[in-house]
């Protein structure tokens, strides 16, 4: 943390946006922060770097990589298949790095916003709005940032008395070596952030956004508690929020596949259909070292596009399972130039890397192409279905079985041309292994299914479900035993302490296993 905060001070004079505007440039170290940040647009360009900062793929690829959404895809060399996808796991790990880098470096940024706001000096009350609202803005990152933490390095996010990260409520001096805080303590300032934030929001009268998804808004703090709160298993207020955004955003869930397609593929969908929050990326933005369809393939979504992964077969299997499901074409490349092979004997196939090929399209589609001013695909955070699955998971928790169909019938009813049957349970672990099922087919590739395995995996009675298809092979070399499964127990779904934390604090609790 040291280290991590030491390097932001000195690089705070960047203020960089998500437009790449900057601030009136001045050389490192010849102003303070009293002095660089003095009006409203220095605030914004804070958010907005703040938010840049965020633009990191790490956790969703990760997730994808480790669990059983992704798989080894035809043009592999290597990438992954030494180290996530064979579930190792150690303090050295690139990805767990680079999740807790990227909140913190964040969390610097948009705490000088929520400390500087009540400093700045306002020109006119119009003026003050907007000050008030990138305070607003700032708070929720905030709150977004401290729910990651908790959820990819607390051991158990349901235990208030277990260890989540640094508590980041503050600027922190790069003199201090700060100690992990409980997840009661992020949960309170969590809460008491989006509380916050939601009666600026409340309050303000700043001029709306041409597009609100591109910024925190109140549903994105109502939304945020209620992801907050499931993850804590505090279902009955989990579900006031949920219900909240659902019934009061104004914003309705896609239900045609163009609706659903533009979401991902092209992010024009019609106005207040399906997302909350997207973090933005722009065409200038566009290399192949950030960019989130670069994650999975080097060039393109498509075969010839250099796929290193692809959508695994049981994730495929599972969309394949009912005809006329919206999220099949969204999620997988199937008709097109160089679209999808899918062998129905793949699993006797002698090459199984070549004959089937099960390319991940949802990032950006077709448009999303490695090059210079090319379509850039944005990151999804927070959309309405996600609050339908909430209301299901209390509906499971109060053992209402039958309320839990009809919050999915509410998801499937959008995602098939036709309206579809309420999902029946025998009992309440199948409950959520339905719920789960949803989830994974609904949430695939925007870093969720980690984080339900662990939360919710053992109440489904559930475990990784990969095809043996995709680690029996010798096709892509994988080291000692294929790797078939993990269990949920195992320590790993609880991410370590990075080493280059540990490195700057060596004080810093490490997590069990590490």
């Amino acid at each position: 943390m040291k280290k991590i905060f030491g390097i932001l001070i000195v690089s705070l004079t960047l203020f960089v946006s998500c437009s790449d505007e900057l601030l009136e440039p001045f050389t490192p170290g010849s102003l303070t922060e009293e002095v660089a940040v003095t009006k409203s647009s220095d605030l914004v360009n804070l958010v907005n770097s703040s938010m840049n900062i965020l633009t990191n793929r790490a956790d969703y690829v990760f997730s994808s990589i480790f669990t059983d959404e992704a798989a080894p895809g035809s043009q592999n060399g290597g990438q992954g298949i030494t180290t996530d996808y064979v579930f190792l796991m150690n303090v050295s790990n690139g990805s767990a790095a680079a999740i807790w880098q990227s909140q913190y470096f964040a969390l610097a940024r948009i705490n000088r916003v929520i400390t500087f706001a009540d400093k700045v000096v306002a020109t006119s009350p119009a003026n003050q709005q907007l000050i008030n609202r990138s305070k607003a803005e700032a708070l929720v990152l905030r709150a977004l940032a401290h729910i990651k933490i908790l959820s990819y390095f607390s051991p158990n996010p349901k235990d208030g008395a277990a260890l989540a990260g640094v508590l980041a409520d503050r600027i922190i001096l790069t003199t201090e070596k700060p100690q992990r805080t409980t997840n009661a303590d992020f949960y309170a300032l969590i809460h008491a952030d989006l509380d916050a934030a939601i009666g600026i929001f409340n309050a303000n009268t700043a001029t709306a956004y041409s597009n609100k998804t591109y910024y925190p808004s109140k549903a994105l703090a109502q939304a945020l508690k209620a992801r907050a709160y499931a993850l804590k298993g505090d279902y009955p207020n989990a579900e006031i929020f949920a219900n909240t955004v659902i019934t009061t955003s104004g914003i309705t869930l896609a239900n045609t596949q163009a609706q659903y397609d533009a979401v991902f593929h092209t992010h024009n969908e019609p106005v207040n259909t399906e997302v909350i929050f997207r973090l933005r990326r722009t065409v200038q933005q566009n290399a192949q070292g950030t960019n989130l369809n670069n994650g999975w393939v080097s060039i393109a979504n498509r075969r010839n596009g250099s796929p290193f992964y692809e959508v695994s077969r049981s994730l495929y299997n599972k969309l394949t399972a009912v005809s006329g499901d919206y999220r099949l074409n969204t999620t997988v490349f199937l008709n097109g130039t160089s679209s999808s092979l899918i062998d129905p004997n793949y699993t006797t196939s002698a090459d199984v890397r070549n004959t089937d090929i099960i390319v991940l399209q949802k990032h950006g589609g077709q448009s999303a192409v490695t090059a210079t001013n090319g379509f850039n695909p944005d990151f999804m955070v927070s959309r309405l279905s996600e609050m339908y699955f909430i209301r299901a998971e209390a509906r499971a928790a109060a053992g209402d079985l039958v309320g839990v169909g009809t919050n999915l019938k509410a998801i499937l009813d959008a995602r098939f041309p036709t309206a579809q049957l309420a999902p029946v349970f025998a009992n309440p672990q199948a409950a959520w292994k339905g719920i789960l099922d949803e989830r994974r087919k609904e949430l695939s590739f925007e870093g969720f299914r980690f984080i339900d395995l662990k939360r919710i995996g053992t109440l489904a009675g559930a475990s990784l479900e990969r095809d043996a298809s995709e680690y029996a092979s010798s096709a892509w070399s994988f080291p000692a035993a294929n790797p078939s499964n993990l269990p949920l127990s195992s320590f790993k779904f609880t991410l370590p302490i990075p080493q280059v934390e540990v490195n700057g604090n060596a004080d810093i609790q490490q997590n069990d296993g590490y």
